[in-house]
């Protein structure tokens, strides 16, 4: 099977609430499957007559002239549009076709003006799914287009910034083994009686993956983003046996991850041409960023990385961080980040203390354009964390601003410019 062997783990789940929702093989499909396809974008250009935008990228699967297509870019809704023309590469030569497969592509699509592309929005004949519906099969078009990316583009921090995006929002299907089978409600839902044992299969990752100890295989939870996907775990079902299946969260997956050490990480569509597998480390590092913390931490609770508010009544002092070997990194990695970015205007770096607990954080402000709204400049922190998180050390916690938003860290900057402001336009 791939880089993966099979095995199952069965969990006591006492806590099983009786209405997780279940989906079956036989779940009505929301989509077409007989004719998948996805280009990820790493290339835009506007039409000069406004009939449009081109985007190159890389095809997986098979694309049509006149396909109705969706535009999935992190953050924002998806965006309907068509595909007016496809150029090609074939046998190295490229040719204007009317259909193409498996290859790099520049797509000519009707985007509306207000639409701007960036480097790895996925485009897929899937269209979004807002609400998850257990009648309905689970699709997450995004995600299942990214991660075909992960062999070309994984050594690229932006790219793993995307993919995180796409992760922390996925509901997933997992199959499991249940000791007694589910009761169907009179909503048509299979409903898991309360005290029912449920198994989670395991796969064997033939890599160690990171955080797994010497003495132990890397077990990892195997999730799919469609259905499409996991029938192709062949010998999953066997001599006509009904698959079940549960719906999980992303959040869902990390706690279960969180509660014991029996996975070291997930397999995200472990028989896809394509695999993606994730160590518990990356999961980590994604629940760590200032754009999940805000979303999805509860709200009682602060994340180690998050935007800067000063607390009424607390006293923040505010400095230039110490030369060092850490800072020095720090810069060099903000002022590299700054420049690939034509949408951030400027990058500071600051030291903050609070006064009277004497922590000591790295704080980053950012400045971006006037429209740009917090969907907008998430994924920028994110990637950005995902930069310094492996430099800080000796200061483990990030901390942002946003320029303007606070006019006593804006006067700092303006008074310490030349020692403090790493990156302008």
């Amino acid at each position: 099977m791939g880089l993966f062997d099979k095995k199952k783990k069965e969990k006591s789940t006492a806590e099983a609430a009786e209405n997780i929702k279940l989906e079956d093989a036989d779940v009505t499909a929301s989509v077409d499957t007989s004719r998948r396809f996805s280009v990820i974008v790493d290339g835009v250009t506007t039409m000069l007559d406004g009939n449009g935008s081109i985007v190159s990228g890389t095809l997986f699967g098979k694309v049509l002239k006149g396909d109705k297509v969706y535009v999935y870019m992190a953050g924002v809704p998806a965006v309907e549009c068509e595909v007016q023309a496809v150029e090609a590469k074939i046998e190295n030569r490229t040719s204007i076709v009317d259909e193409a497969e498996d290859t790099n592509v520049s797509l000519q699509l009707t985007l509306p003006d207000e639409v701007q592309l960036k480097k790895y929005s996925v485009i897929t004949n899937v269209p979004p799914q807002d609400k998850v519906n257990p009648k309905v099969s689970v699709e997450n078009p995004a995600l299942a287009g990214i991660i075909n990316g992960m062999t070309k583009y994984g050594q690229d921090n932006g790219f793993h910034a995307t993919v995180a995006y796409h992760v922390s929002h996925g509901h997933f299907l997992t199959p499991i083994k249940m000791d007694a089978e589910p009761e169907v409600n009179e909503n048509g839902v299979a409903v898991i009686k309360k005290d029912t044992r449920i198994g989670f299969y395991m796969l064997k990752s033939q890599m160690k993956l990171a955080g797994t100890p010497e003495d132990k295989d890397s077990m990892v939870l195997p999730l799919f983003t469609d259905w499409t996907s996991l029938r192709r775990w062949e010998g999953l079902a066997k001599d006509g046996q009904r698959v079940h299946t549960q719906i999980l969260s992303f959040q869902d997956v990390y706690a279960l991850l969180k509660r014991g050490d029996a996975y070291a990480g997930i397999a995200i569509n472990p028989f896809n041409p394509v695999p993606c597998t994730l160590p518990i480390p990356y999961l980590d590092t994604i629940t760590g960023t200032p754009g999940y913390q805000a979303e999805f931490a509860p709200k009682s609770e602060g994340g180690h990385v998050k935007e800067e508010k000063v607390p009424a009544g607390k006293r923040i002092l505010l400095g230039v961080p110490k030369d060092g070997e850490e800072t020095n990194a720090i810069r060099a990695k903000l002022l590299e980040y700054g420049k690939a970015h034509d949408d951030i205007y400027s990058i500071s770096f600051l030291t903050k203390v609070e006064e009277d607990t004497k922590v000591v954080r790295h704080l980053v402000v950012l400045e971006f354009p006037e429209e740009y709204t917090p969907e907008n400049m998430k994924p920028h922190m994110e990637a950005i964390y995902q930069e310094l998180a492996p430099i800080a050390k000796e200061i483990n916690q990030i901390e942002y601003a946003i320029k303007g938003k606070i006019p006593a860290i804006d006067n700092v900057v303006a008074e310490h410019a030349l020692q403090m402001v790493v990156y302008t336009k």
